[in-house]
């Protein structure tokens, strides 16, 4: 991100079961019918989280090598030229034999399936984009499986992706590198289940999760066990200043999806990033380690339950970009803005849960962070949609009046038109930091935690409610976590009015109550965080 500081403001069979929770057992087959390679233990710390990557996939040819023959009744796919291949054949399984296969010339020269259709490479079998074809799988047949194929050097076009390209529900797509493609690798749809795979280098994405609709939503997908490295290479954040279109996975508009066991790392950007109106997340036991940005970013959206993650050396290059600049907004492991659980509207994790995580040597910990001037119907908000408390999260004319940034007075409460950081509770974490390692020893930029907003500039939110809402109205806690190393915090503001952080002392003493009135001399001076807590310098 060239400007991280308009953004953030702005911004079965048992077996397979026992694959998704940990490891094949012994005895299982794997999919396909061949005996299941070794899989390594996921290597869970003492409190929970995994103590190394829960499984290493790129290169592991135990893994990723396909059948040597083709399964009882596939059609072989011969390697080489298979522009003139029918691929379109409902229930049929297609074995590619090994070798390089190409799609012909065309710009959309691209695989169809038919439904209940499957692809299955054999050792080495590779499909190759040839920086010509932009698309590899599209459509949207229903019961697609691939596996056991490399996928590369197509070139997808920004904001789309290579391997369903166009959301089909129900696929699954596991044991298959999917590298050096332009866009993103793969997209995802509803009752999608994505696995096991290789996912790195690709120009934009890792995976792009997009984009939920009311009728046809994102919903119930499973990333698990996946490890998905380097993406963006393209560096699409300073080709378009802001513009909030990388990652390794993006999210949008999707509903109860489940992110487990996943190794995200070394990507050009954010992790994981939650963006719009997401909802039903469960991200849990995942190791993430040194993403240029933020390790998880959740964004405009709703509940989420992060538990049992590990996150080593993230946001290390967007941090010391940032204070290089003199920007002493925070840059943390995880970053929540303008998202929460609110209370009363059926959420499925109330409040949201980050817990029982670590957090090692990242630029930040965790950052709670509601951006004033943003709200439905505002010119500050870069999404177009409702909120869940207005009860569509698609719609935002009921916000939206004659004046610019003024919410109709029909409205009667005019809060439903925001997404609230609201309802977190950030307990049971381990926070670790030597600032000498990370390269900010004595500075002020790194190593903070904290909840605050700013002084709002537009007239429904103007001045200091947002500020003190977020601070002490919305159930927002951190509570028995432990702290190792010199560890500050940003409260109510992103600093103090002389520039300096919120001290241990500070964060910990009990709150004042809130005024009838706020001014600039009532701001708060301490908060009565992290109750329950350890610090140890």
């Amino acid at each position: 991100m060239k400007n991280l500081k308009s953004l953030v403001r702005f911004i079965v069979p048992i077996c397979l079961v026992v694959v998704i929770v940990a490891v094949l057992a012994p005895g299982c087959k794997r999919p396909g019918g061949n005996d299941s390679p070794h899989h390594e233990p996921d290597g869970a710390a003492g409190n929970g989280w995994p103590s190394q990557p829960p499984v290493r996939i790129c290169g592991n040819t135990k893994l990723l090598t396909g059948p040597a023959s083709p399964p009882a009744g596939a059609v072989v796919v011969p390697a080489g030229n298979n522009s003139k291949f029918n691929f379109s054949r409902a229930g049929v399984t297609f074995w590619f034999a090994t070798g390089i296969h190409t799609l012909g010339t065309e710009a959309f020269s691209q695989i169809i399936p038919a439904n209940n259709s499957t692809f299955i490479g054999g050792p080495d079998a590779i499909l190759d984009g040839q920086h010509k074809n932009n698309y590899a799988f599209t459509q949207r047949a229903t019961n697609v499986i691939i596996r056991y194929l490399t996928i590369r050097n197509f070139v997808a076009p920004l904001d789309q992706g290579v391997v369903n390209h166009d959301a089909g529900n129900k696929w699954t797509i596991e044991y298959n590198t999917i590298h050096n493609n332009e866009g993103a690798g793969l997209m995802a749809g509803p009752n999608n289940i994505y696995r096991y795979n290789c996912i790195k280098d690709n120009g934009q994405y890792g995976i792009n999760s997009c984009c939920g609709t009311e009728t046809h939503e994102v919903e119930n997908f499973v990333l698990d066990h996946n490890e998905i490295v380097g993406n963006n290479t393209g560096d699409w954040e300073k080709k378009i200043d802001g513009c909030g279109c990388t990652g390794g996975v993006k999210f949008w508009i999707n509903k109860n999806v489940t992110v487990t066991n996943n190794w995200v790392h070394d990507n050009r950007g954010t992790g994981l990033w939650l963006d719009n109106n997401n909802r039903g997340f469960i991200i849990e036991s995942n190791y993430i380690s040194g993403n240029d940005g933020f390790g998880l970013m959740i964004e405009a959206g709703y509940d989420a339950r992060v538990r049992f993650n590990n996150f080593q050396k993230n946001a290390i290059v967007f941090g010391r970009e940032s204070a290089a600049k003199g920007d002493n907004f925070p840059v943390p492991a995880i970053y929540i803005s303008e998202a929460g659980s609110p209370p009363g509207y059926a959420l499925k994790t109330s409040p949201m849960l980050i817990s029982n995580n670590n957090f090692e040597n990242n630029w930040g910990g965790v950052v709670l962070w509601e951006d004033a001037n943003r709200y439905s119907g505002s010119s500050g908000n870069t999404h177009v949609a409702g909120t869940i408390k207005m009860r569509s999260l698609y719609d935002d004319s009921p916000c939206k009046s004659g004046r610019p940034d003024v919410i109709p007075g029909g409205v009667a409460d005019k809060f439903i038109c925001r997404w609230s950081t609201e309802n977190i509770v950030v307990e049971k974490n381990e926070f670790r930091i030597d600032k000498a390692v990370i390269g900010c020893a004595g500075g002020n930029y790194c190593g903070i935690n904290g909840i605050f907003s700013e002084y709002g500039t537009y007239p429904e939110f103007s001045g200091y409610q947002i500020p003190w809402r977020i601070t002490f109205q919305q159930k927002n806690i951190f509570r028995n976590n432990h702290y190792y190393g010199d560890w500050r915090f940003a409260g109510f503001e992103t600093s103090k009015p002389d520039g300096s952080r919120v001290t241990w002392a500070e964060w910990t003493a009990p709150a004042p109550p809130v005024p009838k009135e706020f001014t600039d001399d009532n701001r708060p001076n301490t908060f009565g965080q992290d109750q329950g807590s350890t610090y140890r310098k």
